[in-house]
């Protein structure tokens, strides 16, 4: 970790372990929740359409909810994985050194802020449906 020194690591390594165990019980949480409604339950008995529409929704949004701490669990876990193979903080892009400000900010992050921006501004569009 030619960036990076050891204290850095160490550091930002605890930021890590505490953000997944905080998203982990946010998703246990989000989970149980979403288990715990079913779509009849959050719309009642009166079963008509705006209600079932209103219900679906807030089952979806249950759903996104815990499948976005899925997903920062997985990134967290992708930064542990690459501090113990000594690959933390590098850019998956372009190799380089990742600042530590910019990891300290955010831990998950994979690419220095030059490549992130280039990332963004190549496809900040491109899941956007065209007419």
């Amino acid at each position: 970790m030619k960036g990076l020194k050891r204290t850095q690591v160490e550091r930002l390594e605890k930021l890590l372990q505490a953000q997944r165990r905080a998203s982990l019980e946010e998703a246990e949480a989000e989970l149980k929740l979403v288990h715990e409604q079913s779509v009849a339950d959050v719309a009642g008995e009166v079963a008509d359409t705006g209600d079932e529409s209103v219900a679906m929704l807030l089952t979806d949004l249950n759903n996104t909810m815990a499948q976005r701490h899925v997903d920062e669990i997985r990134a967290i876990d992708s930064a542990l994985a690459h501090i113990r193979s000594d690959e933390f903080g590098y850019c998956a892009d372009c190799g380089g050194d990742i600042p530590f400000e910019r990891l300290k900010a955010f831990p998950t992050a994979t690419r220095c802020t030059a490549c992130q921006t280039k990332r963004e501004h190549t496809f900040a569009h491109a899941s956007t449906p065209r007419l």
